[in-house]
């Protein structure tokens, strides 16, 4: 435990691999505090767009891996690019993980570097209303839970001044 030596930190996992009951107990015993953070990525066409270890796991075993996390009495949240998913599946999606995170996920936007890239796009996401719309999508469902996004903690963030009309406080 980082406490017991006088660390005030916690570790935090950006991964998609750690799942099970057992592995959240064992890092209750020996690693705490502990935050998961779930490399969603993306609902759809996870295949195609994933490496394989990320791709293995599927938007519907998602918000269990959270909830065990939870469960365990760690801290949860995700990744998710906003661009790579229509607009109906990352509604889908978030509305699924929301319950079961205890801090803001780390949503940002596609950037296509090259044309291979920008073919991976979903239709409209060429365009800011894409954008705009999700993050409406994403105010609606996040805003009821309280957690407000930290826009120097995020890489290519939605968020920078306000978030459901509200303004962002903290280092930027």
């Amino acid at each position: 435990m980082l406490d017991e030596h006088g660390v005030k930190a916690r570790i935090g996992f950006l991964t998609s691999v750690l799942g099970s009951r057992y592995a959240f107990d064992q890092l209750a015993r020996d690693v705490t505090p502990f935050v998961l953070r779930l490399t969603a990525e993306c609902f759809t066409r996870r295949d195609l767009l994933l490496k394989a270890s990320k791709a293995a796991l599927v938007a519907s075993q998602m918000p269990g891996v959270l909830r065990r996390a939870l469960e365990a009495g760690h801290g949860t949240s995700f990744t998710y690019i906003v661009g790579l998913d229509g607009l109906e599946a990352l509604h889908a999606g978030v509305g699924a993980l929301a319950p079961y995170v205890s801090e803001f996920p780390n949503f940002q936007v596609y950037q296509a570097h090259n044309s291979v890239m920008a073919g991976l796009r979903t239709p409209g996401a060429q365009d800011l209303e894409h954008y705009l719309q999700a993050r409406v999508v994403i105010e609606d469902i996040m805003g009821p839970t309280g957690l407000r996004p930290a826009a120097w903690e995020c890489y290519r963030p939605l968020w920078y001044f306000t978030f459901a009309e509200e303004p962002l406080v903290g280092a930027r």
